[in-house]
């Protein structure tokens, strides 16, 4: 019986979580106050490995298809569609 538990419990230990996996792949970026307080209530983005820039919710959901979404490629800030592909410049 306990070897059946510690299998058991072996085998749950390695079910990657979808939610740890994400933390790996971005970074949030939060609105404060003028002294530094997050202000949890305002939206906030989310900077993807890959560059994206994507705007979320209060709650931390992504905004994919709001149209201020951008891109950043080297040193460079790029402003991008809502399927991540590079605006032309405009000037």
């Amino acid at each position: 019986m306990l070897r059946i538990v510690l299998v058991a419990v072996l085998m749950i230990s390695f079910i990657p979580f979808g939610s740890a996996d994400k933390g790996k792949n971005e970074t949030r970026i939060y609105q404060t106050d003028s002294i530094g307080t997050i202000n949890t209530n305002k939206p906030s983005h989310v900077i993807q490995k890959d560059g994206r820039v994507l705007p979320t919710d209060s709650i931390g959901t992504r905004d994919s298809n709001n149209p201020n979404q951008y891109r950043i490629i080297e040193d460079r800030i790029y402003e991008t569609d809502s399927l991540g592909t590079v605006k032309p410049d405009k000037s």
